[in-house]
């Protein structure tokens, strides 16, 4: 991370505010529910570590057990959200 990183930010046509990816939202990129995470940030489980014990609900709704499910082969886990929350 960098901690003296300052988002790209500036006011669309539209009154919202434009991060550098071309995304709309309410708030100035860099404050915050838009804020960077500095300094230290864990992002998950190293490489080869178990994957917690996970219930999770998929885009289609159904409830999907990672453990249960997957049995006794690998799989992938991937966590998604919008732009702005």
């Amino acid at each position: 991370m960098n901690p003296e990183h300052h988002p790209f930010a500036r006011r669309h046509e539209s009154g919202l505010w434009e991060d550098e990816l071309g995304g709309l939202g309410p708030a100035k990129p860099g404050t915050g529910p838009r804020q960077d995470p500095i300094g230290e940030f864990p992002t998950g489980p190293a490489v080869g570590d178990r994957f917690p014990d996970v219930v999770a609900v998929a885009h289609t709704g159904e409830v999907v057990d990672v453990h249960a499910d997957r049995g006794d082969r690998a799989s992938v886990f991937v966590f998604y959200r919008s732009a702005v929350w």
